[in-house]
């Protein structure tokens, strides 16, 4: 199901950046990991707009899990397609789910659980966020 671009909800582009190569000529592992975090950040500030703007937000999204599968080589120059959505929605956390794509073929997949966090702890996702949640999960592929 995750190996398809259409079951991602948020879809984006990247051009793959010489500098991100490896001394086997293929984008390095960290620079993907980068790319799948790059997916998942774009989507949460689209959910959450002031969740990365330390001046104004009452609450923060924080890391507890990340698992990525690197599933294929990677070559420079080219474009890469990012898809990111939510796999699963819990009382104070989610998971964001991203796929890395050249051409038709999946590269790689992330699943990251992200809590939400007030001043003492986590705290529950808010009925608001909750439903923008709810309009990226993942879709059944075409």
């Amino acid at each position: 199901m995750r190996l398809k671009l259409d079951t991602y909800p948020v879809v984006d582009a990247i051009q793959a950046r010489y500098g991100d190569m490896d001394s086997n000529a293929h984008l390095n592992n960290l620079a993907l990991e980068a790319l799948h975090e790059n997916a998942r950040a774009t989507m949460n500030r689209n959910l959450f707009p002031d969740i990365y703007d330390v001046t104004s937000r009452r609450l923060r999204l924080v890391t507890s899990q990340n698992a990525v599968h690197f599933l294929a080589e990677v070559h420079w120059p080219g474009t890469i397609q990012t898809g990111a959505g939510v796999g699963r929605i819990g009382r104070t956390s989610f998971v964001a789910s991203t796929g890395l794509f050249v051409g038709n073929k999946c590269v790689g997949v992330c699943d990251t659980v992200l809590v939400l966090l007030g001043d003492d702890g986590p705290v529950p996702i808010p009925d608001d966020a909750l439903a923008a949640l709810d309009t990226v999960r993942l879709k059944s592929p075409s």
